[in-house]
């Protein structure tokens, strides 16, 4: 198994298609994403800017606007990007159009790359499960407005380092390296991780750590629209 780990997105992957892609926003659109469809979400589209989800909540007028900006829930959204929200009550048995500062934006930019799935933390172990049956991986951190997300980083090195004998590039090597640590303690060192903590968000970063046994696939939906639906296992 072959598998690259870009440390933020705007690195080059070095094939021009892969059997699999995983993009990563620990803190915290993949978390959210795996939050929603544990708790039974329909689906979860995800785009990259305010005009795209409005324009999209005009053709799936039922679906639940969610989101943040500069962490904070974008106005006259329905959720903003706190896991805690995504419960049973507010989004079973519905869509949910997602915008994020980081990392629905990655999910748009590789998704034509290869088949695409998203993880976080609480979907590691899932994850490698599922990637047993692909030979050549790219894994994308979402990072932070262009800079490395240690967190996100973290989470590639927990995903490698539990694959058997993969051949890594030194992206993945990194990743590996800082995979010894603690998931609660890298979160709350982490740039991103001490700014939700400052903002009264401390308990985001738990909940993130909370395992939960689900694969977001992208899939497309009778209109040609890109959602993450639960892969059945």
């Amino acid at each position: 198994m072959n598998v690259e780990v870009l440390s933020i997105p705007t690195e080059k992957p070095r094939r021009d298609s892969y059997d699999l892609i995983i993009t990563i926003d620990t803190l915290r659109a993949s978390t959210v994403i795996i939050k929603a469809l544990y708790n039974s979400a329909m689906g979860v589209y995800p785009v990259s800017t305010l005009s795209e989800a409005k324009k999209l909540k005009t053709i799936l007028p039922s679906a639940i606007l969610a989101g943040e900006r500069k962490s904070f829930k974008i106005k006259g959204f329905d959720l903003g990007n706190s896991p805690l929200e995504f419960t049973k009550d507010n989004v079973n048995g519905k869509n949910i159009v997602l915008t994020t500062s980081n990392g629905t934006k990655v999910v748009k930019k590789f998704k034509k790359f290869g088949k695409t799935v998203t993880m976080a933390l609480s979907n590691v172990k899932s994850v490698v499960e599922y990637s047993k049956n692909f030979q050549n991986i790219l894994v994308v951190c979402s990072g932070s407005h262009g800079e490395v997300a240690m967190e996100d980083l973290y989470t590639a090195g927990v995903f490698v380092s539990m694959l058997e004998m993969p051949a890594l590039n030194d992206g993945g090597l990194i990743a590996r390296a800082l995979s010894n640590e603690k998931p609660i303690k890298i979160l709350k060192t982490a740039h991103h991780g001490r700014y939700l903590s400052e903002k009264g968000m401390a308990e985001d970063l738990v909940e993130s750590c909370i395992e939960r046994d689900v694969i977001p696939v992208l899939k497309r939906d009778p209109s040609g629209l890109n959602f993450f639906g639960r892969q059945i296992t």
